[in-house]
């Protein structure tokens, strides 16, 4: 009887703390829901305020889906982006997945494993790069450099981010495996994660849906198609393994949960590990892995990244160790002046961080920016609309001053601006092809309206040679 009672006085006990638990946890849940309807909301903003056309969200833990949410013309979770530089994680893996079969060391030169000679200039010293320094970008190749011209500067050791690195290690996955790069990471990462609508060339992520990419034109976005590069071959600089892969949210969310769970069938825990925290500094309390970025100062707790950009698609994925979980956010434009760098506040509450309350500064700076073209233009067109007056002060000392200030100062500043950055044209064309066109013409406009204006002055002076 004592027994009995026991019993029921142990089960009372034991249904009590479950009824508990199971409160708490029904209050949790209801906590999260209600903070990812307010993340809703303010991402639905957000879309609207910085005139995003497309955005995909999600986050997740290694178990289940926390929050996924589509947003403008982006209709359904498994509509492909453009990743950007969010593919290199994914050639690090595959690099990782060699490594594990034996097939690559990553302190061995990367000359072991492809003729490197055929993307260097000749006399570089590239016999010294290894697959480590390629992953880490510590191989001392300068952020632009193309291939075919390649050089390992006095940089080597240290973290220079140059695209170059990951289609080098394209290469090399090529070349080990016997498998086109494509390929491999079809079989080896895509198909065992179920990314059915991830791809790797561009035929095939417009099959699965591909939406359309927007460049920013003066404020206005404006759809078009990705420069998306073909078989790396000498001069290009862009590479498939550097940042074009295509990936939709659902697929990404998979992808990531792979990573919180250890590798699942696709990696080992010790090689995730490797990927996160064999890093270099890169800078700003930042560290540079094998496709990923460690970023110890930025939030209130660490957190491993990888941001993406191409000329028309940004993205970002981010996850929290300490939380257990991931982030993935896919936007379907690149708004390179303005739009990118307010996206930081559209994903800091995804990452429990508050969010800046700006004001809405879209249409202010693209103003801003639209303000300075429109004064350059009428700079460099004044000229050439007030040629008969001119003519009519050659005589003017001022007059010639302000003309080589005008026509050949300026010209030769406007094409120079980019290098003095030490950014080529070609790439400021791929990015801001608004910008680029504008100091262009305007370059093209005064320099032409000076060789009118140097070669009237010359045939004047020969004339009044003649004459006297």
């Amino acid at each position: 009887m004592r027994l009995g009672k026991l019993t029921v006085v142990c089960v009372s006990i034991i249904m009590c703390l479950l009824c508990c638990v199971a409160g708490r946890g029904a209050l949790a849940a209801e906590d999260d829901r209600a903070a990812y309807e307010a993340i809703d909301r303010q991402l639905s903003e957000d879309v609207e305020r910085y005139h995003i056309p497309a955005m995909a969200v999600a986050v997740v833990d290694k178990d289940t889906v926390l929050f996924e949410q589509t947003y403008g013309e982006c209709e359904r979770a498994d509509e492909p982006f453009i990743i950007g530089s969010m593919s290199k994680s994914f050639t690090a893996a595959a690099i990782m997945q060699l490594v594990e079969q034996g097939s690559i060391e990553l302190d061995r030169p990367v000359d072991e494993y492809i003729d490197a000679s055929e993307w260097f200039s000749e006399g570089t010293n590239h016999g010294r790069i290894t697959i480590r320094d390629l992953l880490n970008h510590t191989s001392g190749i300068p952020t632009y450099q193309t291939f075919g011209s390649l050089e390992s500067t006095d940089s080597y050791g240290s973290h220079v981010y140059a695209n170059a690195n990951y289609g080098l290690l394209g290469l090399v996955i090529e070349s080990v495996s016997g498998l086109p790069y494509e390929d491999y990471i079809e079989r080896n990462i895509f198909d065992p994660l179920g990314m059915s609508h991830s791809a790797t060339t561009l035929e095939q992520s417009k099959k699965h849906g591909l939406i359309d990419g927007y460049r920013n034109y003066f404020g206005i976005p404006v759809a078009g198609e990705p420069d998306y590069p073909g078989k790396i071959q000498r001069g290009t600089w862009e590479s498939v393994p550097a940042g074009f892969l295509s990936s939709s949210v659902a697929d990404m969310e998979a992808y990531l949960q792979m990573y919180l769970r250890g590798g699942e069938q696709v990696l080992s825990a010790e090689s995730i590990d490797r990927m996160f925290y064999e890093n270099v500094p890169a800078g700003d309390g930042t560290h540079y892995g094998m496709g990923w970025i460690y970023e110890t100062e930025r939030y209130s707790q660490p957190v491993l990244m990888h941001p993406g950009l191409v000329e028309n698609y940004t993205s970002n994925m981010v996850i929290i160790p300490d939380k257990g979980i991931a982030v993935v956010m896919l936007v379907n434009m690149n708004d390179y002046l303005v739009g990118n760098n307010l996206l930081e506040n559209v994903i800091l509450p995804l990452l429990g961080e508050r969010r800046q309350e700006l004001p809405n500064l879209y249409l202010i700076l693209h103003a801003v920016i639209d303000a300075a073209c429109l004064a350059l233009c009428l700079v460099s067109l004044q000229p050439l609309f007030s040629l008969r007056r001119w003519k009519a002060r050659t005589g003017d000392t001022r007059q010639h001053v302000l003309d080589i200030l005008r026509h050949l100062v300026l010209p030769m500043a406007l094409l120079a601006a980019p290098l003095l950055m030490g950014v080529p044209y070609k790439v400021v064309w791929l990015f801001v092809k608004d910008l680029a066109a504008v100091m262009a013409l305007n370059a093209a406009v005064l320099t032409a309206v000076g060789v009118y204006k140097a070669t009237f002055l010359l045939k004047k002076a020969t004339d009044s040679r003649a004459a006297g």
